[in-house]
């Protein structure tokens, strides 16, 4: 019997390993680009936060956090599913992850609203793209 498939993991020195100058920051536009070309309608807000837009990442061990606020009339599963097939295509193109979150509006409103932490770090320190 073959070995059982053990899942990779990263490790401190694949974590390490750089990226080019601007390799975050240019994952973050083309995935921005393409989610607004692609659905420009359907997304009502639009956030990438995080390290990013602070400016402190730190190779692979850093990804590109991305909120995706979506109209309450549309797909969100299916966007969202087209969402991740963008983030992967960045990925492969740029080099940091793509750490995708999407919800619809009447949520992201509800969590506003209610003060949610999650939500008001991304407002308050995130760059809006929408």
């Amino acid at each position: 019997m073959p070995p059982a498939h053990e899942p990779a993991t990263m490790t401190n020195e694949t974590a390490a390993r750089q990226l080019s100058p601007g390799a975050h920051t240019r994952a973050a536009e083309a995935f921005v680009d393409r989610a607004r070309s692609r659905f420009g309608d359907a997304i009502d807000e639009l956030y990438v936060f995080d390290s990013t837009v602070r400016g402190d990442t730190d190779g692979l061990a850093s990804d590109v956090d991305v909120l995706v606020v979506l109209d309450d009339d549309v797909d969100r599963d299916a966007v969202a599913d087209e969402l991740r097939d963008i983030a992967l295509d960045v990925m492969i193109e740029h080099g940091p992850v793509v750490e995708l979150h999407v919800l619809s509006n009447a949520t992201f409103t509800r969590y506003r609203r209610e003060g949610n932490p999650f939500i008001r770090n991304v407002i308050t320190q995130g760059r809006s793209y929408a």
